[in-house]
């Protein structure tokens, strides 16, 4: 699909997708890394914590989504100006779970891998973007991903968290 402007170059999807992100990005460092000349306070000892985190959560899907629903409302309501990603959700978390679970969904972003895509690429991709304040995952992190995840998740400045549910 493209897209025109009278006098101006055509676009493709992928590059007005692109465009807004770097957007969001420009608006969002300004917060995330002050200039030198600025008097700013110290950031919070929980803005300070970048890094990979893992919540394991067991019984059935809803019940599991049930107790996730709080650690969720916080991190959406966070007072933080960038996105709260979530990578690969379950299915049945949609964005009528998000409303009903009085969730912010306008400062939730759900990202879902194409197919024959590394999800733990995209993670790390994303991490690294810096564009989130969390980005939450349902990963199978094998040894070697937790540290990619982890230095990712400090590159840009933000915090990894995955999910794993098992059945009961």
């Amino acid at each position: 699909m493209q897209y025109a402007r009278l006098d101006q170059q055509t676009l493709t999807q992928a590059d007005l997708f692109h465009n807004a992100l770097m957007a969001s990005r420009m608006e969002h460092s300004q917060f995330a890394r002050p200039r030198a000349k600025q008097q700013t306070p110290l950031p919070s000892q929980e803005e300070q914590e970048y890094g990979y985190s893992e919540i394991s959560l067991q019984g059935a899907a809803r019940q599991c989504l049930q107790w996730l629903a709080p650690v969720l409302r916080d991190l959406s309501n966070s007072a933080a100006p960038r996105w709260l990603t979530l990578i690969d959700p379950p299915a049945s978390l949609s964005n009528q779970w998000l409303r009903n679970a009085d969730l912010d969904a306008a400062r939730i972003m759900i990202v879902r891998s194409k197919p024959g895509m590394d999800p733990t690429t995209l993670c790390c991709d994303l991490l690294k973007l810096g564009g989130s304040h969390t980005v939450v995952s349902w990963l199978c992190p094998d040894s070697s991903s937790k540290p990619r995840l982890e230095r990712a998740a400090q590159a840009g400045l933000c915090r990894s968290l995955n999910i794993r549910l098992q059945a009961a």
